[in-house]
């Protein structure tokens, strides 16, 4: 069984490339001192270890061995997983459960080639796992569409609402709002590297990528682990694709900041060596990638919503007007 652990350096799984072809590099030293000698995150479930190891690796074989008991866990799933952080059980155990759910779904359709399903009923909530987006809504979400009061107070509630997609048009962009006020009143429990992933996602999601990298900069308590995991994930743009796992396709969808001067990345996965630099020369933005000769990159560019297909090889785009 899954050891309970899934260590991601650099997006790398347990650490196995150890001849320096994992490198990250910033302009900023504050966002260095992050990275230096902290190349992991520690995410304290055998559902998320077993669904980064099938995304990073590609490989199934662990995952359809231990499937029944990764069913039977999130069967038995307790609503408290995340008892130390300061909001509501319910609405946040409604949330992981719907978070899990939702991964057991992708597992399934990676490993088995066969459309997920997540049928599991949870007696504390009264529904299978798939339910509860419907359930977080209506109990909740206010009739304006944000997070009924006190949850909006906080971080990680708005974070929740906006990673999941549980609100959405005039709700979605107020729930932004609530997010990025509660970060300026740094109502920023111990929120764990779980936790923190969601937030600095939910930021990117929300267009305030400045306001993650102002958290980091600022040298604001975040989780070294999930802020490492996210700068390989938004400042180079490196990341797997759940639907093609181990690197056979590469989603690349840099988030460029000015404060970091420049990213220089370079990633060893199952599919070949993927490389991210980009710098700023006056008003242009260039951005330098390399795509595994065996793998195809889904590129969005900054300020863009959409994707294109790259194949592989090097590939060099100039942008002018990136902020």
């Amino acid at each position: 069984m899954f050891a309970g652990i899934v260590v991601l350096a650099a997006a790398v799984v347990g650490g196995e490339w150890t001849d320096g072809s994992v490198r990250f590099e910033t302009g900023n030293d504050a966002v260095n001192r992050i990275v230096a000698g902290e190349l992991s995150g520690i995410y304290d479930s055998e559902v998320v270890s077993a669904y980064e190891q099938l995304r990073h690796t590609g490989k199934s074989e662990q995952v359809k061995r231990d499937w029944q008991s990764l069913h039977d866990q999130v069967a038995e799933a307790s609503s408290n997983r995340c008892d130390r952080m300061v909001t509501d059980d319910e609405f946040l155990g409604a949330c992981y459960w719907l978070m899990e759910s939702r991964m057991m779904n992708e597992i399934e359709q990676a490993a088995f080639g066969r459309v997920g399903h997540m049928t599991i009923f949870y007696p504390k909530f009264g529904m299978v796992g798939l339910e509860a987006g419907a359930y977080i809504r209506e109990r909740f979400v206010g009739a304006d569409g944000r997070l009924k009061p006190p949850y909006r107070r906080h971080a990680l509630s708005s974070a929740m609402a906006i990673h999941l997609g549980i609100v959405d048009g005039a709700g979605f962009l107020s729930t932004a709002a609530d997010l990025k006020a509660a970060i300026a009143r740094r109502t920023l429990p111990s929120l764990g590297a779980f936790g923190w992933r969601v937030v600095l996602d939910a930021l990117s999601q929300s267009g305030m990528s400045d306001v993650a990298y102002g958290l980091l900069i600022d040298g604001a308590v975040v989780d070294r682990g999930a802020a490492v995991s996210w700068l390989w994930r938004k400042a180079a743009g490196i990341a797997p694709d759940p639907t093609n796992p181990g690197f056979r396709t590469v989603i690349m969808a840099p988030k460029p900041d000015r404060r970091l001067g420049f990213v220089r990345a370079e990633y060893k996965s199952p599919s070949g060596v993927v490389k991210s630099a980009w710098r700023y020369e006056g008003v242009k933005w260039i951005w330098n990638f390399t795509v595994p000769r065996s793998a195809i990159a889904a590129v969005t560019l900054p300020g863009q919503d959409f994707s294109r297909l790259y194949d592989g090889g090097d590939h060099q785009i100039v942008m002018e007007g990136v902020k």
